[in-house]
């Protein structure tokens, strides 16, 4: 019996190594291709593509850049996660997350990047229609990117709430087919590119 215990400890000493990893997988997109992604200054990869981010308690600084448009900049902000927060009362499980990383976790798997000020050539060519209509599109992926899980419960029992009516406002979709659309999205950025009509 002694002997069980002791095995076990190793296995709830990394509790949330096991279970989260000592990176998360994070999935960067952009309304153009061949955006390039620097994190924390170090460039990762070009959109659109996924890349292991090292889990850790601070910020990680995102940077997007491409010739012919402006950088944008945005951040993932980390928090414990999940298994690390099961494990408070077992002050040793957290020995073996804070050296992995595996205690943190960040708020979003999706990144969506909207570049703008392009040269004339470069603009992209999938349905938008001015200034305005560009604008409007940004602000319904932001919505969708930011509410993703907010947005899934609500479709899960086919009826609108606050968060489907706010993007059938943004969207001007109707409720039934966004609740299609929401329903089948397996993540923030894929519903961000079906609500708007990204291929």
């Amino acid at each position: 019996m002694k002997l069980s215990a002791l095995l076990l400890i190793p296995l709830l000493a990394s509790c949330g190594t096991l279970v989260n990893g000592s990176s998360q997988d994070i999935q960067f997109s952009s309304n153009v291709p061949g955006v390039e992604i620097y994190i924390n200054g170090m460039k990762a990869c070009t959109t659109p593509c996924i890349f292991p981010v090292d889990r850790n308690s601070a910020t990680v600084v995102i940077n997007a850049k491409k010739r012919g448009y402006a950088d944008q900049n945005t951040m993932l902000r980390s928090q414990l996660s999940g298994a690390a927060v099961l494990n408070l009362t077992f002050w040793p499980s957290w020995l073996t997350d804070v050296a992995s990383g595996g205690m943190w976790q960040y708020n979003r798997n999706g990144v969506y990047i909207e570049m703008e000020g392009a040269a004339p050539n470069l603009t992209p060519s999938y349905g938008y229609y001015g200034r305005y209509s560009r604008l409007q599109d940004a602000q319904t992926r932001r919505f969708c990117l930011f509410n993703f899980q907010a947005l899934k419960n609500e479709a899960s029992i086919g009826k609108e709430g606050e968060y489907i009516k706010a993007l059938v406002s943004l969207s001007k979709k109707d409720e039934k087919s966004l609740i299609s659309i929401i329903n089948k999205a397996n993540s923030e950025v894929g519903l961000a590119h079906a609500v708007t009509g990204i291929k």
